[in-house]
């Protein structure tokens, strides 16, 4: 759980590296941050046996989740998780540019089989629901939007549809504090679990996102007396 938001950090900060040209010394160590972040989040799968799949599969069976990485931009968190033997994997961006960059990096780098897409969150095409999704930045830029709040409840019906039952959404932050996501996610099982009270006969459970860990390991700052970080990653596990 924790070490699968840690990877999240990583891909996250490897992608604002390739896009304002840092330094590639820092880069190098980044990338090697995330290959042993994946590796010990494979090697702790056991802490995530309280989420199964609807298949009823178990986190013994953690390579061969389905993968959905919201906002891929470059692909590379889903290189990553290929070279430990995840095989499912599914990277979607609204930008045809991110697309075409992210599938000429794998098939360079000897995984052509990543399924990329280009798809809106918002007005997403998938039919499928994925045990893992991930997304490192798309939830802050909906909420820059005009009509960031509408745009918001949009997201996560939209999330709530991709999360498989069992499954697990990650979701990377610099806009919005671990509290904020959590208020969030809070509203909208409130929000589910009435419309359910209101149509008991239609038989569906309402979908409920529960908290299960957050990264603790961020660099922090002081601002105002305060201390804090610039990030945040939070794990939800989909009922």
């Amino acid at each position: 759980m924790l070490l699968m938001l840690r990877t999240l950090l990583i891909f996250m900060n490897t992608a604002m590296l390739v896009k304002f040209g840092l330094g590639m010394k820092l880069w190098k160590l980044l990338q090697l941050g995330l290959r042993i972040y994946v590796q010990m989040f494979i090697s702790h799968r056991k802490k995530m046996n309280n989420c199964t799949s609807d298949s009823g599969r178990t986190s013994k069976d953690l390579s061969g989740w389905s993968v959905l990485d919201i906002g891929t931009g470059n692909g590379l968190l889903l290189q990553e998780l290929a070279k430990q033997g995840f095989s499912n994997l599914t990277g979607t961006d609204y930008s045809e540019g991110a697309i075409v960059l992210a599938q000429n990096l794998a098939t360079r780098n000897g995984y052509p089989n990543i399924n990329f897409l280009v798809d809106d969150v918002l007005e997403t095409k998938l039919d499928r629901k994925f045990q893992l999704v991930m997304d490192k930045g798309t939830l802050d830029a909906i909420g820059l939007h005009p009509d960031g709040p509408l745009k918001r409840i949009m997201y996560w019906e939209s999330v709530s549809n991709l999360v498989a039952p069992g499954g697990i959404l990650v979701i990377t932050s610099c806009n919005n504090t671990k509290d904020e996501l959590l208020q969030e996610v809070e509203n909208l099982n409130q929000k589910k679990t009435s419309m359910q009270e209101l149509d008991p006969e239609s038989g569906n459970a309402p979908v409920v996102f529960q908290y299960i860990d957050h990264v603790r390991t961020y660099p922090t700052i002081m601002f105002g007396g305060v201390e804090g970080s610039r990030v945040c990653s939070v794990a939800f596990c989909r009922s």
